[in-house]
């Protein structure tokens, strides 16, 4: 009879690791929680939450935004990934990042925020919170890599705008609301965005926001756009081509977001119609153009779709053939001015006509 098998068990001693901690930040880094941003202020309608500061804040006299009326769809890693849907507005837009003293949850924060909209006549419209808002919400709504979603003014010093970059990079207990208050002018809409940061990928700026709650405060107001662009008469459309090969349009409108040109652009389409007519052997490209917010294949589509609108615009309204025009769409890809600054963007907002 065999002895049995004896196996002896050998432990090793492996010691167990923790997870580095994370570096503190530095001193000027910690400084931008001392005061807000210079030249900035609350916004009369919302306020802010006591202790916070401004970290970024920009104002646009007539701009127009897209605001989350619905949860996001679709994975973060998708390429399809969407809000269920939006409202569209126009007006002044004001948005405001604040950045709360540490100790405090985002739903502390943004129940703040919301009581003191309720006071003022605010009604949601949507609101939700961590799962409910939808996976891909975060990356939708505020990306570092996105610069269409940040809020970055002009001239911020290097270490601000890693703020900017870091401060929504990652987040628990997400909450978000988007409320209105109607007027006989039109309505206010106000967008609440919060999270705590937790993690981060920045350095400095990550350690810096660790365990506080970030805010994105977006407010549209009602208002009218300014005429600031005259209208080109057909004399001048002929003289434009002649000197410079093109003639250049700020009067053609469009609705946000679409290619449907609005009621204000009949008297520049009628003077390319008379132009156009009174040169019979004259062939040109419509070609649309847009600003750099978005992506540049969404733009160039845009672009291209309101290019064809005013073409079929001009046969169906006014008669010209529309075998004499063709459509282009470039999008971003021809600015005439800077797309760092509000004028800049809305001189690249604009149809030109080129001769073929």
């Amino acid at each position: 009879m065999s002895r049995p098998l004896v196996v002896a068990a050998i432990l090793v001693a492996v010691p167990i690791l923790s997870a580095p901690a994370q570096a503190a930040p530095d001193a000027q880094t910690l400084a931008l929680f001392n005061a807000d941003l210079p030249g900035t202020g609350d916004h009369p309608l919302v306020g802010r939450y006591g202790g916070s500061v401004i970290l970024a804040r920009t104002q646009k006299a007539f701009d127009e935004i897209a605001l989350p009326s619905g949860p996001a769809e679709g994975k973060s890693y998708s390429d399809n990934k969407k809000f269920s849907a939006t409202v569209a507005a126009q007006g002044t837009v004001t948005r405001t990042i604040y950045v709360a003293p540490q100790g405090r949850s985002s739903l502390e924060v943004s129940a703040n925020f919301v009581e003191s909209l309720a006071a003022k006549g605010f009604e949601p419209v949507f609101r939700c919170a961590g799962d409910a808002c939808g996976e891909s919400f975060v990356s939708l709504k505020y990306r570092w890599d996105k610069p269409e979603t940040k809020v970055l003014g002009n001239n911020y010093e290097h270490r601000r705008k890693m703020m900017v970059d870091a401060v929504f990079d990652q987040l628990v207990d997400v909450r978000y609301g988007l409320y209105k208050k109607a007027a006989p002018e039109g309505d206010t809409l106000v967008a609440i965005y919060s999270g705590v940061h937790r993690g981060g990928t920045f350095g400095d700026s990550s350690a810096a926001l660790q365990d506080r709650v970030g805010v994105l405060v977006e407010v549209v107001e009602p208002r009218a756009m300014e005429k600031r662009m005259a209208m080109v008469s057909a004399a001048e459309i002929g003289g434009n081509l002649a000197s410079q090969g093109k003639a250049i349009f700020y009067g053609i409108q469009f609705d946000f977001d679409k290619a449907d040109i609005k009621p204000e652009s009949e008297p520049q389409l009628a003077e390319m119609a008379k132009f156009l007519k009174a040169s019979p052997s004259l062939r040109a490209y419509v070609i649309g153009h847009t600003d750099n917010k978005g992506t540049l294949d969404y733009n160039v589509k845009l672009s291209n779709q309101r290019a064809d609108a005013v073409v079929k615009a001009l046969a169906a309204r006014y008669g010209i053939d529309a075998k004499r025009l063709t459509a282009r769409g470039l999008g971003p890809l021809a600015p005439v001015a800077t797309n760092r600054t509000e004028d800049g963007q809305a001189k690249n907002r604009r149809v030109e006509l080129v001769e073929q």
